[in-house]
C-alpha cells in the first residue's frame, strides 16, 4: 500500500508512522510512507501514485478540508482518511469523499482497525478500477463506467461514463490487463465493453448511444464472445 501522510506536525507524523510500520509488519503486507509537512508542497507533487491520503485538518496556508477539495479535482478516487483533533468538522469529510476519518489522540488500536477496513474498501476498488494517466491529470476508472477505447490521433481515447480521456499508450497493451477480460476487438483500433452493447449491425455495434465499428472478420468471435456475456459465461 502507497500511503501519503499530509500533517504539519512532526511528532503526529512520528506517531503514524510507527503505527504503519507496526502494522504493516502484523498484517505481513508492504507499506510506503511519503510525509508531507506542507499541503501545498503535496498538491504539487501529486501523481497518482497513491492508494491513501492521511491529512489533517488545521494545518497553515491550506487547511485540510481546501486542500482535500484541491485533490479531488486532482483524482476523484484516492482513498482519504482525515486525522484531526477538530472531530466537528471531521464530518464534513464526506463532502470530499473521505472514507474514514480517526480522531487524535491516535491509539493504534483504533488505527489499526481503521487501516484493516480502508484496505477491504481498497480491494474491492482495485479489482474493478483502472488508472489512466491523462494528459489533464490522472484518473481513476470504474471498469463498469467504461465503454470502449479506441486508438485516435497516434493516442487512445477512453470514452467513459464521465467523459473522454486521452492518454499515452498501445491498444494491444490492454489485452494483457485482466481487468478486460469483459472487452472484444472489434477492429484493431477499437476495444469495447461487452456489458455496453445496446445493438448490433452489419458493420457496426451501438456502444452506449454511439456507433463504433466491426470487421467482418471479427464478426463472428464478436457474436460469440457476446453470447456468452449473456449466457453468464463472462459475469
Amino acid at each position: 500500500m502507497r500511503i501519503a501522510l499530509v500533517e504539519d506536525d512532526k511528532a503526529q507524523r512520528e506517531i503514524l508512522r510507527s503505527f504503519c510500520a507496526r502494522y504493516a509488519k502484523e498484517k505481513h503486507t508492504e507499506i510506503t510512507l511519503d510525509e508531507f509537512e506542507q499541503p501545498l508542497l503535496f498538491l504539487d507533487r501529486y501523481d497518482g501514485r497513491y492508494d491513501l491520503v492521511f491529512m489533517d485538518i488545521l494545518m497553515p496556508y491550506l487547511d485540510g478540508m481546501a486542500c482535500a477539495a484541491a485533490l479531488r479535482e486532482k483524482d476523484e478516487q484516492v482513498a482519504l482518511c482525515f486525522v484531526t483533533s477538530m472531530a466537528q468538522y471531521a464530518i464534513h469529510g464526506y463532502e470530499v469523499g473521505a472514507v474514514d476519518f480517526i480522531i487524535k489522540p491516535v491509539k493504534y488500536e483504533e488505527f489499526a482497525m481503521k487501516m484493516a477496513r480502508i484496505e477491504r474498501i481498497l480491494q474491492r476498488r482495485e479489482s474493478s478500477m483502472l488508472l489512466i494517466s491523462g494528459r489533464q491529470g490522472v484518473h481513476r476508472i470504474d471498469m463498469r463506467d467504461l465503454y470502449y477505447v479506441e486508438v485516435y490521433n497516434h493516442s487512445l481515447l477512453f470514452h467513459t461514463r464521465d467523459g473522454n480521456i486521452e492518454t499515452y499508450g498501445k491498444l494491444s497493451a490492454l489485452e494483457e490487463d485482466p481487468k478486460f477480460a469483459g472487452f472484444i476487438w472489434t477492429t484493431p483500433a477499437y476495444l469495447v465493453n461487452i456489458r455496453h452493447i445496446g445493438r448490433i449491425d452489419e458493420n457496426t455495434l451501438t456502444v452506449h448511444g454511439e456507433r463504433v465499428p466491426i470487421s467482418r472478420r471479427r464478426r463472428k468471435e464478436c457474436l460469440e464472445q457476446i453470447a456468452g456475456v449473456v449466457g453468464g459465461v463472462l459475469y
